[in-house]
């Protein structure tokens, strides 16, 4: 089957890991929409890859996604690449698929390399099932609300951070989690990659290289493995006190808990 987008994932580091059928597919389309037409160019260079090139990043994204639209429904052919890695996570990407799916526009997902997976699978951690947080937030108040969330996560977590907040970042989590393990990716396929797992209360900012580009995956709270819905009653109790509905309440603790929402529900309206 023909599509009129194609979705590429390229390298997020090592240049040999981009597929043959992702070099095919750039080679075939009539543009290739991209975050950075500089960066984008030296990796096609490398690929004797010479199409017109536009430009598709987070701040023209939506703009963007109706110009692509309105140029396929003409017959013309995208792929669409980001700086690194795959379009759509943490990425520009997933408004044009939603603009697809509304518009009954072909496209497909070319697989390929995935820093979330890499790093996830590098950690050794559980990976039966995990939750991706993206990038760690600059205010304060939506960090507070994270911490809280991953305070109560069943689940591996993974998430992205940057070499100028890392620092900030393992001290939060030094006063959160510090009895969790912690696993510090960084520079994923690189000629400098690294992987280094922590107790958190005992990582050392001498043992962090604080440079490159970041993967942490934390280790999810084993404590609430053997709790039972009970035990969260004071928390549901300062969720209703706040006002949150039934619903609200339900939806939160689904979100944070591997309990049912037919056992969450049952046990809210119980308490008063």
């Amino acid at each position: 089957m023909d599509y009129s987008i194609y979705f590429v994932p390229t390298p997020i580091g090592n240049l040999e890991d981009m597929t043959i059928r992702a070099i095919n597919v750039l080679k075939s389309v009539d543009i290739i929409a991209c975050e950075d037409t500089r960066e984008s160019k030296k990796l096609l260079n490398n690929f004797d890859i010479n199409k017109k090139l536009t430009s598709y990043h987070k701040f023209n994204e939506k703009q963007k996604s109706e110009e692509i639209i309105k140029n396929t429904k003409e017959g013309i052919t995208y792929a669409i690449i980001t700086d690194q890695g795959m379009p759509g996570i943490s990425d520009p990407g997933h408004i044009l698929i939603k603009e697809c799916i509304e518009n009954n526009i072909s496209y497909t997902i070319l697989p390929g390399p995935s820093s979330i997976l890499t790093g996830l699978i590098a950690s050794g951690f559980d990976n039966d099932r995990f939750s991706f947080y993206g990038f760690i937030p600059k205010k304060s108040s939506d960090k507070k609300k994270l911490y809280q969330e991953l305070k109560n996560e069943n689940k591996t977590s993974i998430l992205f951070d940057t070499p100028h907040n890392l620092e900030n970042t393992i001290n939060d989590f030094k006063k959160e989690f510090p009895e969790r393990k912690l696993a510090i990716t960084r520079e994923l396929s690189k000629k400098f990659e690294q992987y280094q797992i922590f107790k958190i209360k005992d990582i050392k900012n001498e043992d962090i290289t604080f440079k490159g580009e970041f993967v942490l995956i934390l280790e999810k709270n084993l404590e609430k493995e053997n709790l039972d819905i009970t035990s969260f009653k004071d928390e549901i109790l300062q969720l209703k006190k706040e006002g949150k509905s039934t619903k609200d309440i339900v939806k939160s603790l689904k979100k944070s808990t591997s309990f049912s929402k037919n056992d969450i529900y049952n046990y809210v309206i119980t308490l008063v």
